[in-house]
C-alpha cells in the first residue's frame, strides 16, 4: 500500500482517533484536574470561615487559566507525539489524524449537550443574583455550571466517538 493512501478500518476495527478525539481527551483530563483542584482549595475555606471572607477568585481564575493553557498545552503534545509514531510506523499522520465529517457531527452534538447544562446552570446563576445572594455562590454556581457542562461535553462526545451517535 502506497503511504499516501489512507487504509480504511475493517468492520469490527475501531477507526483512528482523529486530533479532535485526541484534543478531547485532553480537554476531560486537565479539566476535571484544574477543577478538582479548585474545589480541593475553596471548599474548606468555606467550611471553616464565614462565606464573605473566602478568598475564591484567585483560586477560580488559576483553574480557568491553567484549563486552557493546559489544554492547549497538551493538544499540542498529544498532536505532536501522534504524528511521530505514525510517522515511526511508515503511516501517513495526516491522512490518519485529520479531522472529517464525523468530527463536525459530534461537535455539533457535544455543543447541543452543553448549551441545555450552561443554560440550566445559568438560570440558577441569574435567581442568585436576583435575591441578592453573596458573590461566592454566584461565582461558584457559573464555575459549576461551567464543569458540569464541560463533562457532558466531553462524554458525550467520547461516546459518539466510542459508540457512535
Amino acid at each position: 500500500m502506497n503511504t499516501h493512501e489512507q487504509r480504511l478500518p475493517e468492520d469490527d476495527e475501531r477507526a483512528p482517533m482523529t486530533m479532535e478525539e485526541r484534543a478531547v481527551w485532553v480537554y476531560l483530563v486537565v479539566f476535571v484536574a484544574t477543577s478538582v483542584a479548585y474545589f480541593v482549595v475553596v471548599v474548606p475555606r468555606a467550611l471553616s470561615q464565614p462565606i464573605d471572607e473566602v478568598s475564591w477568585v484567585v483560586p477560580m481564575l488559576w483553574a480557568i487559566g491553567i484549563s486552557i493553557g493546559g489544554t492547549i498545552v497538551g493538544s499540542i503534545l498529544a498532536a505532536v507525539g501522534s504524528a511521530i509514531g505514525l510517522a515511526a510506523r511508515g503511516r501517513n499522520p495526516e491522512l490518519e489524524l485529520g479531522s472529517d465529517e464525523r468530527d463536525k457531527q459530534i461537535e455539533r452534538l457535544g455543543n447541543r449537550a452543553t448549551a441545555t447544562v450552561v443554560s440550566t446552570g445559568m438560570l440558577a446563576v441569574l435567581v442568585l443574583a436576583m435575591i441578592d445572594a453573596n458573590t461566592f455562590w454566584i461565582g461558584n454556581a457559573a464555575f459549576l455550571s461551567g464543569f458540569v457542562g464541560a463533562l457532558v461535553e466531553a462524554f458525550v462526545k467520547i461516546r459518539a466517538y466510542r459508540r457512535g451517535f
